[in-house]
């Protein structure tokens, strides 16, 4: 499980742009809405993410 805040880089579809974990879902599967630095909430699993220093 990835903590909330937490900061992160995509490496799937929107590779290389960064951005924050804000919550996991309620799925049985370890999904995450995330928000780019760009604007873009989006949901997430972890294989589509790097998480970076702060």
């Amino acid at each position: 499980m990835v903590e909330s805040g937490t900061r992160i880089e995509m490496t799937k579809g929107y590779k290389g742009v960064r951005g924050a974990i804000q919550e996991e879902t309620d799925s049985s599967f370890p999904l995450y809405v995330v928000k780019l630095d760009n604007g873009i909430h989006m949901v997430a699993g972890p294989t589509a993410f790097e998480v970076v220093d702060q």
